[in-house]
């Protein structure tokens, strides 16, 4: 079988698809839900780390790499006829992980035990500068392996971007405790830097949006953190180690820079202690929802009790914040849960 034809996407799972978008598009629209979204999508690719492996380098070897992930996507296609649980048809373009920019800073980045490691630049944050995006080799590969899937697609599955995440946690990656000493130590400097690393996150959203259409373009993890065209992301991840104070000075600017480059704002990814930055969230107009997991779901009363009414919650539950809890704090409005469910929870 010629797995590119795509004739194994069949009209009717391409329709439970469909079915699924409409529902995001009218929560997004703040419409009236009878019955609250699940999501729990797969990251296709056999050799996908998450899947307990990288033996094929999607930028080294983009043809092999496909053709691996297209055979997962077929194996797996009638996974993504249910009609409960949304499991989108997405391929995801995460080359070096949650490395990706560092390696456009000229980071060591390497495979390593099933994971993308990255080593951090041995000079001080003030040397960093703006490298010379046109010349690098791996957004080169990047941005034609986009291309390619693009073309492939037939616009019958979606593209998630690589991890373009966000200047805290580039930057920690890239120098580590220096970046969060500087926030006291050297404020300007730290501006600066995060000027820098910010300004070739913008980059990448352009150049990747300038090469996929955007009906089938996504940002990264869309297997799980779906939301319809023209809504961005940003992780938020290091920003647990930073104070309502240091976040407002230093990282609400490039945050929102990345969200408002986007027609409709977006998302930020949080999985630890955040609630401290509650009222910057709330005052950024360009957030439209929070994704929460691992300990930050332990928290969604208090996002849910104080952030905007336009502002979603994405879920992940845990031992203690069960689909329950869940649904007890919310009512079952402004969610989506991130799992699988055998039958529609109903909004109350």
């Amino acid at each position: 079988m010629n797995i590119r034809n795509l004739q194994w996407l069949t009209p009717t799972i391409q329709g439970i698809q469909s079915l699924h978008r409409q529902r995001f598009d009218r929560l997004y629209a703040g419409e009236p839900m009878e019955a609250v979204l699940s999501i729990a999508g797969r990251l296709y690719g056999s050799s996908h780390p998450l899947a307990g492996g990288n033996e094929i380098d999607m930028l080294k070897e983009p043809d092999a790499w496909l053709d691996d992930v297209l055979q997962d996507m077929a194996d797996h296609v009638d996974e993504a006829a249910d009609s409960i649980t949304f499991r989108p048809l997405s391929i995801e373009l995460d080359c070096l992980g949650v490395h990706f920019i560092d390696a456009l800073f000229g980071a060591q980045v390497y495979f390593k035990e099933g994971q993308v490691w990255s080593d951090p630049l041995p000079y001080d944050l003030s040397e960093l500068s703006m490298p010379d995006l046109s010349r690098s080799q791996v957004l080169t590969d990047a941005l034609h392996l986009a291309q390619q899937t693009a073309k492939i697609s037939q616009g019958k599955f979606l593209i998630a971007l690589p991890v373009f995440s966000c200047a805290i946690n580039i930057g920690i990656n890239l120098f580590g405790e220096k970046l969060l000493l500087a926030l006291a130590d050297r404020p300007e400097v730290a501006k600066n830097t995060l000027m820098i690393i910010n300004q070739v996150i913008l980059h990448c959203v352009r150049a990747f949006r300038d090469v996929v259409p955007p009906e089938i373009m996504r940002n990264s993890v869309a297997c799980t953190r779906y939301a319809p065209v023209g809504f961005g992301q940003v992780d938020g991840c290091a920003t647990h180690l930073v104070s309502c104070s240091q976040y407002q000075t230093f990282f609400e600017e490039p945050d929102n820079a990345v969200l408002t480059l986007w027609p409709y704002g977006g998302m930020m990814h949080l999985c630890g202690q955040h609630v401290q930055h509650i009222p910057a969230f709330k005052r950024m107009k360009s957030l439209r929802s929070v994704q929460l997991n691992d300990s930050a779901s332990e928290d969604l009363k208090a996002y849910y009790a104080d952030l905007r009414p336009d502002q979603l919650f994405y879920v992940g539950p845990t031992a203690t914040m069960t689909v329950d809890r869940i649904l007890e704090i919310s009512g079952g409005h402004r969610v989506v849960l991130q799992c699988p469910m055998e039958r529609a929870a109903q909004i109350a």
